[in-house]
């Protein structure tokens, strides 16, 4: 597998990602963003460590070096994951998926804070362009799903501001545990320990497990397509570069304008505005990371 480049694997990883949110959405008529999180993690622990047992060597398994994605796990994918979902159960994917895509931005502030590195024309100019697209997005429009939904924006807000701040920790582990199933299965499973104890604080009130006939083979399709995706962003950062891999990976809006557009007609409405807003977002991404 190393032979294929880690271009490919990024690639594949916005594809999946993108399809991931479809199959979500669709789940989502029939249940809650709780339930996508806790059985999204059951098949991902079930099927990374199965492939885990089967292909990685014994020793990386027990490496004292893992815990180390034990800790990511903490904040992705569970976390993150949680507050997509409700991104996209009130604003919808089309707009959920753009901001999604600013995840590079949030990586390249903290570059500036943490490791010193100097503010740049890029820089400057994708933010202003990331930030015009979300605001564009957040006008009131017939694609939002509730009155005043401009608030929930801070779901993939924060969402991308926790995993540009887990990318950097990935990449450091994986130079210690060079096998990305490992790494995938150890943070799916931390992440659900966490996912678990925030949903039974935060929503104990509500009705959290909410798994019908008509949402579990959405979730399962869901939760098989976020699995792969993660092996697949594990192998590209273990392969390439963050600043090349990233902005690869964060091309997902463009899949979701299209399989929204094909396959969501009855859930949620693509707009020009959508459209033009996706086209800001990510274009300021590409610009961030590629222009140097």
């Amino acid at each position: 597998m190393t032979s294929i480049p880690a271009e490919f694997y990024a690639l594949v990883n916005a594809f999946l990602f993108a399809l991931h949110n479809m199959f979500t959405k669709k789940a989502l008529r029939y249940s809650n963003p709780a339930t996508a999180v806790i059985s999204g993690l059951l098949i991902n622990i079930i099927f990374l460590w199965g492939l885990s047992i089967l292909f990685v060597p014994v020793a990386s398994l027990t490496s004292a070096s893992i815990l180390i994605f034990a800790v990511v796990g903490l904040f992705q994918p569970g976390l993150t994951r949680l507050l997509s979902y409700k991104g996209i159960d009130a604003l919808g994917v089309a707009i959920t998926d753009p901001i999604r895509a600013t995840t590079p931005l949030f990586s390249a502030m903290m570059a500036i804070i943490f490791l010193d590195e100097k503010l740049t024309l890029a820089i400057v100019v994708a933010t202003l362009m990331i930030m015009a697209g979300i605001t564009l997005l957040s006008w009131r429009n017939g694609s939002m799903k509730l009155a005043g939904s401009a608030v929930f924006l801070w779901y993939p807000i924060a969402a991308s501001a926790l995993a540009g701040a887990t990318q950097v920790v990935r990449k450091v582990g994986l130079a210690a545990v060079p096998h990305p199933l490992v790494a995938a299965a150890v943070t799916a499973t931390s992440s659900f320990i966490v996912s678990i104890l925030t949903l039974w604080y935060v929503e104990r009130n509500q009705q959290t497990w909410k798994m019908n006939r008509q949402c579990f083979w959405w979730f399962l399709a869901a939760g098989l397509t976020i699995s792969v995706a993660m092996v697949c962003i594990y192998y590209a950062l273990d392969l390439g570069k963050v600043s090349v891999v990233i902005p690869i990976a964060s091309t997902g809006p463009f899949f979701s304008l299209i399989l929204a557009a094909t396959f969501l007609r009855d859930v949620e409405r693509v707009t020009a505005r959508i459209v033009l807003s996706a086209a800001m977002i990510v274009g300021g991404v590409v610009l961030l990371t590629l222009w140097k």
